[in-house]
């Protein structure tokens, strides 16, 4: 019972609230037209979130190793703010200030407040590190869906009818004017009892690994000199590259499928297909984080996980060249890349030890802010030189086999790091 209240109870609060981060697809159109501006413009506001949350997870790592519980206060606060900020940069229709706060602030918030229970869940639960490291992750995916909830409310049935009628009044309901000061007031709550019932255990299990000693450890000795394969040197930046690669790769996909779905030759106008794949893809991303944690629990060498990964993501776009097949691609790696995000907490703890691990998780999702600048945009980029999806347009083949290629160099990388948990 006591996991539960300082572990499990906490790591869901927190992660289901910065998880919010995810539904700004949500109301980005609605910003746009309220204070004047394009919706792409609008957009980089999700983009500065997304490399924000990456540096707030790999420069707040030491302050979550030493004091978790003013990690999470201080993320929170960030969070918070941030919400506020966007509200008042929405009503004075300032994109500077909806930049600040959506980009700057609730960005890095969720950076420090994503990384804050890992750890702390893996201590509470050595045996099963990755199904302990999977939970609040998972569960920042669910936090899009909440916020989805929120947003736009839940409508089952119809006023007058014999179906009962169960009716929840959204936030947008209220006016884009009030959206974020409602989404303030309800996570503080949760956010705030949170901070004061996450707590480390008394006795933390040092797991095997390479430790690098709390009182010897610097991110210039973590780091080393990626150019130089010294010992030791190449296990993190081919971690960090995995990660770079698989979001990179998931976030040219997932946020233009719908659009690649809906060409002339892929599914044209079946518009409940595409969005019964759409919403179902959603639920494959929080089950693939889930499974594949399970699934790497039980291997005898943790680190292959990734090449089943990779392989199953390679695979599944050598199929997409079929466009029919590009809904099921869209589900599968929906699922590979959530599992991303899940397993490598603890193939990190099984190198390195459990010591300064939030700092080397932190370090490594720096990724994460790269590649949700570069992931999507190159994309586009790839699908316009290309003609784009329309008829006539080669934007689906280009795309697609730019993947292959990415997915198939993550595999070669993976499998070398794989190989051996030392370089050298």
């Amino acid at each position: 019972m006591k996991r539960f209240i300082r572990a499990v109870l906490p790591a869901f609060l927190l992660a289901v609230s910065v998880g919010q981060i995810y539904a700004f697809t949500n109301f980005s159109s609605e910003i746009a037209a309220h204070i004047g501006r394009t919706q792409q413009q609008v957009q980089w506001a999700f983009s500065l979130g997304i490399f924000f949350l990456g540096m707030g997870a790999a420069f707040f790592g030491k302050i979550v190793e030493k004091n978790i519980r003013l990690s999470t206060i201080i993320g929170t606060t960030l969070f918070l703010s941030g919400l506020l900020v966007t509200e008042f940069g929405v009503v004075s229709k300032s994109l500077v200030l909806v930049y600040l706060g959506y980009g700057f602030l609730i960005g890095l918030g969720t950076g420090v407040i994503y990384i804050s229970p890992v750890k702390t869940m893996m201590l509470w639960f050595p045996e099963h590190k990755a199904i302990a490291a999977a939970l609040p992750i998972i569960s920042f995916g669910l936090g899009s869906t909440l916020s989805t909830i929120l947003f736009s409310g839940i409508h089952w049935g119809t006023p007058g009818s014999s179906v009962a009628v169960f009716q929840l009044r959204g936030f947008m309901e209220y006016g884009i004017t009030n959206v974020f000061h409602a989404y303030a007031i309800f996570y503080a709550v949760p956010m705030v009892a949170a901070c004061f019932l996450l707590k480390k255990p008394k006795i933390q299990v040092q797991s095997f690994g390479h430790g690098i000693p709390a009182l010897e450890f610097s991110y210039s000795q973590l780091l080393g000199n990626p150019f130089r394969l010294q010992k030791g040197d190449c296990f993190f930046w081919q971690a960090w590259l995995f990660m770079f690669l698989n979001i990179s790769a998931g976030l040219c996909l997932i946020p233009l499928a719908k659009q690649m779905m809906k060409s002339p030759d892929v599914y044209g106008d079946s518009e409940k297909l595409i969005t019964w794949i759409v919403a179902l893809s959603g639920l494959m991303n929080g089950g693939g984080r889930f499974l594949f944690a399970w699934w790497s629990d039980r291997l005898a060498k943790r680190i292959n996980i990734l090449l089943v990964i990779l392989s199953i993501s390679a695979g599944i776009m050598l199929a997409s060249f079929q466009p029919v097949l590009i809904g099921l691609a869209l589900l599968v790696i929906n699922a590979c890349y959530g599992a991303g995000f899940s397993v490598i907490p603890a193939i990190l703890a099984d190198h390195y030890g459990m010591t300064n691990i939030s700092k080397i998780h932190g370090a490594v999702l720096s990724a994460w802010g790269f590649a949700g600048i570069i992931g999507n945009q190159v994309a586009l980029i790839v699908s316009d030189a290309f003609g784009g999806y329309g008829e006539g347009g080669h934007g689906y083949p280009a795309v697609v086999t730019m993947l292959v290629v990415v997915y198939l160099a993550n595999l070669f990388n993976a499998w070398t790091l794989a190989r051996s948990t030392r370089c050298g």
